[in-house]
């Protein structure tokens, strides 16, 4: 059992590895594929709608922004430290598919391991 867990989780991450790295700003070009969107976090925000959610807004602050990236309130407890807080104002790369609404694209992140800090 062990073994497959791992296995699993090898291809998982070798999945997201071998994604293309786009950035915020071309992400919109990429609805429905699986990338890396590598950008700086320019603000973050909370909905209290009826799912609340984080979202972190790349390229630009809201509401400018180019891509955002949603993490809603259940998957928040997966993190070692509040992402509202720690994620802002750093370049981070985040690993899913891309999803358009209303034109503009978007990220659901539901666990840590879909985020990464690039390496210089």
């Amino acid at each position: 059992m062990k073994k497959i867990i791992i296995l699993i989780t090898v291809l998982f991450c070798t999945k997201f590895i071998s994604a293309q790295l786009v950035s915020p700003d071309s992400a919109k070009y990429f609805g429905d594929k699986i990338v890396s969107v590598k950008g700086k976090v320019m603000s973050t925000y909370e909905t209290h709608g009826e799912k609340k959610s984080l979202v972190l807004n790349l390229g630009h602050p809201f509401p400018d922004q180019t891509f955002q990236v949603v993490i809603y309130e259940k998957d928040i407890s997966k993190f070692h430290e509040n992402p509202k807080e720690f994620f802002l104002d750093k370049e981070l790369i985040f690993h899913g598919k891309v999803t358009l609404t209303k034109g503009k694209p978007s990220m659901m992140i539901v666990k840590p391991e879909q985020i990464s800090i690039p390496i210089p």
